[in-house]
């Protein structure tokens, strides 16, 4: 047994000696346990990097083999959603080599998982994908605020239950903005409504089953800001207003935020927030009393188990090895060469040719006036030499779509003013980052000039914007390549989801990327790269140049 395993021992057996006054006779202990935005993340690798990487499902099963060892019959393990994408190997077996049982989901039966509600991101791959993945799974999927339409019926159970010493009723729901991000897969075929009126019902009915615990996995966050216009579709991050309903839950599995919550209660209810990536798991150690005929919740303890350094399970990563080995080998497929080398570190702090070059690959196809894009993880970059398909897939992770509208200056200012918002106004010494903000909110447009100044407010930062040395009029008209996500207002961009749409051919961003690197053999910085926006003042520049060089992908 290695010190990890003993020291996950020892942190439950201490836990357990804690609820000793209790009569062991009338008592029963549920060990629920927890993951959430996984993000096809199975194996213990990285595919960018091309190293080992301290997460995995193939590390968590050695944790829930451990647990189901100390616990048996009573140990429940539950996913809150964004399974299927994300990474190189759910990429890899949803677009090059789709199977049967997919296998993603295979890798969650190999660990035996009990129950799963989706996420926003599971639906990015269309649905005949995520149909597939689902089915594939051989534990119930749950939710009680997705339904098939036209029928107007759930596409899963509203909930399962599993019985651990008790009956625990497990229910699930999905962050309406899905509708916001997928509209375009999901549009008259399926319908993801607003969890808390939902979650009242499907509380109630667990409540009149008769399950001794209630348990939500929910993909929605514990009530930040939504990204998007909620106008008739719901906000985002609902979770804490789950307190407020007449049945309310015991336990709540937070996903969605890419957060971490260990062990919060609210009026009662407990929630805790797995760390993404199966970095770590979350455990509840719930506590039932049986009283009056009938098994009450007395007490539940939170616990979060780090996976870095805990050993791979021998039979799932058997299991998966083969599998691996074709992803390592179509990632690293080379696509060019590239002179030098194009770091991203930087790029949230001052033009860079790593932006540029993916704001031409866009503004090509389509032969836009302008392209805006993000700079998704700081660690990516191109080179030196040669430029590979997992660099790619760091400078691009997303399943973005290539779409282009119609946007008049007003609208531009207004977009870039937006982006601007990720700093905070500079002050010396003071934090320069916004960190209610999500870096992926950060755009970039090339194909106009600007400055952002940190010295003024929010909403007045944008200043000397320039198209062709001219300045850009309100009522000038421009063509505006960016991505899907983007384009339906998500990240807080409401004033570019009503914009004309002149390009939307469902075409994906990242392949398109392979495809343009594939053409040109060999990239040249000077080619694609013209420096056009810049943070003033210096002081500024360089807080925010510290700042970014501490970060990492969020």
């Amino acid at each position: 047994m290695t010190r990890l395993m003993r020291d996950l021992f020892a942190a439950v057996a201490l836990i357990a000696a804690s609820i000793g006054s209790l009569s062991a006779q009338d008592t029963v202990q549920v060990v629920v346990v927890a993951t959430t935005d996984i993000h096809g993340r199975v194996y213990h690798w990285d595919y960018v990097r091309d190293a080992e990487a301290p997460w995995g499902l193939t590390r968590a099963a050695t944790i829930v083999d451990s647990l189901r060892q100390a616990y048996p019959g009573r140990v429940l393990v539950v996913d809150a959603g964004d399974l299927i994408q994300g990474s190189p190997f759910a990429t890899y077996f949803a677009t090059q080599r789709p199977a049967s049982p997919h296998l993603v989901m295979d890798a969650l039966n190999a660990v035996g998982y009990d129950v799963a509600t989706p996420g926003n991101h599971d639906f990015d791959f269309g649905l005949e994908v995520f149909a597939l993945a689902t089915a594939s799974a051989a534990f119930p999927f749950v939710s009680g605020n997705v339904f098939r339409l036209p029928r107007d019926t759930l596409v899963f159970p509203g909930y399962a239950v599993v019985h651990r010493g008790v009956r625990v009723g497990v229910t699930g729901f999905t962050t309406p903005g899905t509708m916001v991000w997928n509209r375009g897969r999901l549009a008259d075929r399926v319908m993801v409504r607003r969890i808390v009126p939902q979650a009242e019902g499907v509380l109630r009915d667990m409540d009149s089953a008769g399950v001794d615990l209630r348990v939500v996995v929910m993909h929605s966050g514990m009530g930040e800001p939504s990204s998007y216009d909620t106008t008739g579709v719901g906000a985002e991050n609902v979770a804490p207003y789950l307190t407020a309903l007449p049945v309310k839950p015991h336990l709540v599995v937070v996903g969605h935020t890419h957060r971490t919550v260990k062990d919060v209660t609210i009026e009662g209810v407990h929630f805790m927030q797995p760390p993404p990536w199966a970095r770590g798991l979350a455990l509840a150690h719930v506590w039932l009393v049986q009283r009056d005929g009938r098994y009450r919740v007395v007490r539940i303890e939170g616990e979060r188990i780090p996976l870095a350094g805990v050993p791979p399970h021998p039979v799932v990563t058997r299991r998966l090895e083969q599998r691996h080995a074709s992803v390592r080998n179509w990632v690293n497929l080379p696509l060019a060469t590239v002179e030098g080398e194009w770091s991203a570190r930087f790029a949230r702090a001052q033009d860079t040719p790593i932006i540029d070059f993916i704001n031409e690959v866009q503004r090509h196809r389509i032969d836009a006036d302008l392209s805006a894009t993000a700079a998704f993880d700081p660690a990516a970059r191109f080179g030196p030499n040669e430029v590979r398909l997992r660099d790619v897939a760091g400078v691009y992770p997303y399943e973005n779509t290539l779409m282009a509208v119609r946007i008049d200056g007003s609208a531009l200012g207004a977009y870039l003013e937006r982006s601007a918002a990720y700093f905070r106004t500079f002050r010396p010494g003071e934090p320069i980052i916004n960190e209610t903000i999500p870096s992926y909110d950060f755009d970039m447009v090339s194909g106009v000039e600007y400055v952002i100044d940190l010295t003024r407010p929010v909403g007045q930062r944008v200043r000397q914007l320039t198209y062709q040395g001219e300045l850009v009029r309100p009522s000038d008209t421009f063509t505006l390549a960016l991505n899907s996500y983007r384009q339906r207002g998500g990240g807080g961009f409401e004033m570019l989801a009503g914009l004309p749409v002149v390009y939307d051919r469902g075409e994906d961003i990242r392949d398109l990327i392979v495809e343009f690197l594939r053409s040109v053999t060999v990239v040249r910085s000077d080619e694609y790269f013209t420096p056009s926006w810049q943070i003033i003042p210096p002081e500024a520049a360089e807080a925010v140049r510290a700042a970014v060089a501490r970060q990492g992908r969020r």
